[in-house]
Parts: structure tokens; C-alpha cells; sequence
């Protein structure tokens, strides 16, 4: 009986023991776990993956030089350089070498006009005095132009047209032969001389006007792409991205909607481009102030492919140059960065039917102590981690989710606690 008692208390004991030591491993397991924890999850940080090139474009644009060869005289610009002009307006104007010379007489005239007309007695109709105010705002005009050039050459023309109106108003009501009336002959004589002399160059169509005529105008032309070569470019003795200096004799329009640009590239990307693909381009370096190009020509030379480029952008800036630096931004995606680790495949099954709805990607969330799984697109993938992204409603529902499973799923958020699995599946799942 004794024997029994004490064998039924050892075998308390080695139960009591046994517990002890499962509880013991537990609690150490548990804690290396927890020691672990930090590489078994990780927090959703903002994350920007971008692949681009820099290359050098060659500018192409449909222009013409415009004959000025039955022009002669002193060019006085009146459009602007990189400004657009309506067909039939004045570019330039072409006035006589003495015009200097002419329009000093005039000035010193006008003091004098200005001189006696305050002396004398004459009440002026109210036109003189509307003209007179006109002029006041004219000259204002000037004043606030802050140095543009072209917007003084046209006040300052309003402000002579506005004196001839004066002084023939004022001629007619002086008396014959007065010092007045001759001295406002006197200057309707050299305005006459000016009228004369002054010959405009108008535009025969609309577009840009450039007076930075560099030579290539005949050469460079969207007409010759099957001519376009390596050797050809390296001609162009221009560097990359010099000003093209303003020509002060010859000036030519250029279609303002688009132009070209030609690239030679060897990257491995654009070994991939077709005709009609769509590219981004960045000029100044911003890699996320782009703008779209379409390709136009592609032609091999050995390992470089020479790629033609249409844009609608920045084509007044473009008219400054020959030849560019850019980027090409092969492809560049923001938002939520997660470990390829922390992605897997998960098919939406109905649990009654056993119908698979959809194959998404998902990452698991841990959130207060518990697990939730949460749907995402993977918007581009290298390795070791990816870019990723909410789905919204109406994409689930346009696979054929129910929308009552739509509305019950998790987002997942910045700086969410994401779990590992410790495997990166994703690569291969979007490779196959």
C-alpha cells in the first residue's frame, strides 16, 4: 500500500516536472521569437523605384528661313524670338539707314512743338487732350515693361502714332504760316521721309518666329530620317546644350505644335522600343517633372539604335538649341515600399462553391495583437522589395469579387508592422 502511495506521488512529481520543463522551452521559445521579431517583420515606408538614361537629342524641327533678300536697311524686330505670330503679321521691320538721324530731328522738334503750344493761347479740342492721356499711359506702359525690350519698341511706337495725331490736330488749328505750323510741317516732312522708307516683313503662315538661324535648318529636317546616321550627327559641331547665338540678318518660322529629337542610345531598354511607343522625357534634371514623347523612327547601327522622339513640350525653349542633354525615364513608381518577403500569392475563393474568384498579391498585417490580410497590387518589382498599392472598389469588382467581400477587406497604410515569410516568392510569380 505504502509502495502504491509513493509511486503515485512520484509520478505527480514527474508530471509537475514535465510541465515545468514543456513550460520552461515555451517561455524560452517564446522569448527568442520575440529577440527575432524584428526580422520577422517590418514597417511600410514610402519607397520610389526609377530606371532612367541620360542621353544627348539632336533638335529636328519643321522650319523655314524666310527670304529677307529684297530687304534692305536698318531691321527693327517687332515679334519677339520664340514668339508666336498670326499669318499676316509684321516680323520685322526694315527702315532706312538714317532713321537715327531723322528720328532725333523729330525729337527735337516735338520739344519745341511741346514749347510753343504751352505758350500759346489756343484752347484744344478734347481729342488733344484724350491724346494727351494716351500717351501719359503709354509712357507709364514703359516704365512697367521691367526691360522687355520688345514691349518698349511697342509702346514707343503707340506714343509716335499718338504725337502725329497731336501735331496734325494741332497744325490744322494753328494759324497758316506761324512758327508752330511750320515747325509741325516740319515734322510731318520726316515722319514722311520714315513712312517711305519703312518696308515690313510679314509672316506668310503661322508659327514661331526664331531669328537663331544656325546653319542645320537644311540639313537637320523631319524630312530625312531615312538619312539620319551617327557619322551625320557628329558633324553638328555644336556642344550640348549651347545657346544658338541670334542671327541679326536672317530670321525663319518654325511649326510651334511639335518637333524632334533625335537620340542614339544602347541601353537595354531601348532595345525594346517599337514605333508608336510612348516615352518619358525630362529636361531639366526633375525626374518627376516629365513630359510624354512618341517614337517616330528607329534605324540599328551596329549596338546603337538611332531613336527619333515626337514632342508637343517645351517646344519655344527647344528653339534656343540644336543639341540637348535629357533623360529618358524608363520607368518610375512612388509609394509604398515593402520586402518582396512580405508578398504572396492568395486566390479569392468562394467558400461555398470553391470557385476562385481571383489570384491577388497580399502581405499580412499585424495590428493590436492579431493578423489581417490585406489585398494589393504590386506596381513594380526588383529585388528585394517592391512598390505597392491599395486596390480600389471598382478594379476588385471588375474581377469578379463579390462586393461584400470588397467592402470587408483591410488596407494597408504607411508604417503598417508587415510579416515576413522569410522567402521571396514574388520575383518568380511574376516572372511566370
Amino acid at each position: 500500500m505504502r509502495k502504491t502511495k509513493k509511486s503515485v506521488r512520484q509520478n505527480v512529481i514527474y508530471v509537475v516536472l514535465s510541465v515545468l520543463i514543456i513550460l520552461i522551452i515555451y517561455i524560452v521559445y517564446q522569448c527568442i521569437m520575440l529577440l527575432r521579431k524584428p526580422t520577422n517583420s517590418m514597417l511600410v515606408k514610402n519607397g520610389h523605384l526609377i530606371n532612367y538614361e541620360e542621353v544627348v537629342g539632336y533638335v529636328i524641327r519643321d522650319e523655314e528661313i524666310i527670304d529677307t533678300s529684297e530687304y534692305s536697311g536698318k531691321r527693327q524686330t517687332v515679334i519677339a524670338d520664340a514668339s508666336r505670330v498670326a499669318a499676316g503679321s509684321t516680323i520685322v521691320s526694315y527702315v532706312s539707314e538714317n532713321q537715327d538721324g531723322i528720328e532725333e530731328k523729330i525729337a527735337e522738334l516735338d520739344v519745341e512743338i511741346q514749347k510753343l503750344m504751352e505758350t500759346q493761347e489756343t484752347v484744344y479740342l478734347a481729342d488733344v487732350r484724350n491724346i494727351e492721356s494716351e500717351i501719359q499711359q503709354n509712357l507709364y506702359s514703359i516704365l512697367s515693361t521691367k526691360n522687355n525690350i520688345y514691349e518698349v519698341i511697342q509702346q514707343k511706337k503707340k506714343i509716335t502714332e499718338s504725337l502725329e495725331k497731336k501735331a496734325s490736330i494741332v497744325g490744322e488749328k494753328s494759324p497758316t504760316g506761324s512758327k508752330l505750323n511750320s515747325l509741325i510741317t516740319e515734322r510731318m516732312e520726316y515722319e514722311k521721309q520714315l513712312n517711305e522708307s519703312k518696308k515690313d516683313l510679314k509672316a506668310e503662315k503661322a508659327g514661331l518666329i526664331s531669328y537663331r538661324v544656325d546653319g542645320y535648318e537644311n540639313i537637320l529636317t523631319p524630312n530625312i530620317f531615312s538619312k539620319l546616321s551617327i557619322a551625320e550627327l557628329e558633324k553638328i559641331k555644336i556642344a550640348v546644350n549651347q545657346t544658338i547665338p541670334i542671327n541679326n540678318d536672317e530670321v525663319k518660322i518654325i511649326n510651334n505644335f511639335y518637333c524632334y529629337l533625335v537620340v542614339p542610345m544602347k541601353s537595354a531598354e531601348s532595345k525594346e522600343l517599337v514605333l508608336n511607343d510612348t516615352v518619358k522625357i525630362s529636361f531639366d534634371g526633375n525626374l518627376d517633372d516629365y513630359e510624354r514623347a512618341n517614337v517616330e523612327y528607329i534605324s540599328e547601327e551596329g549596338d546603337t539604335r538611332l531613336v527619333v522622339l515626337k514632342t508637343t513640350s517645351n517646344i519655344e525653349e527647344l528653339t534656343q538649341y540644336r543639341k540637348v542633354s535629357l533623360d529618358i525615364i524608363w520607368w518610375n513608381y512612388q509609394g509604398l515600399k515593402v520586402s518582396n518577403e512580405a508578398i504572396y500569392e492568395k486566390e479569392i475563393v468562394d467558400e461555398i462553391t470553391g470557385e476562385t474568384y481571383a489570384t491577388l498579391f497580399a502581405v499580412q498585417v499585424q495590428e493590436a495583437g492579431y493578423q489581417k490580410e490585406v489585398w494589393v497590387k504590386v506596381e513594380k518589382s526588383v529585388d528585394g522589395f517592391s512598390i505597392i498599392e491599395n486596390y480600389e472598389d471598382d478594379e476588385l469588382i471588375e474581377m469578379g469579387i463579390p462586393e461584400e467581400l470588397v467592402d470587408s477587406r483591410h488596407d494597408v497604410s504607411l508604417y503598417d508592422e508587415v510579416i515576413i515569410h522569410g522567402e521571396d516568392t514574388i520575383t518568380t510569380m511574376l516572372q511566370n
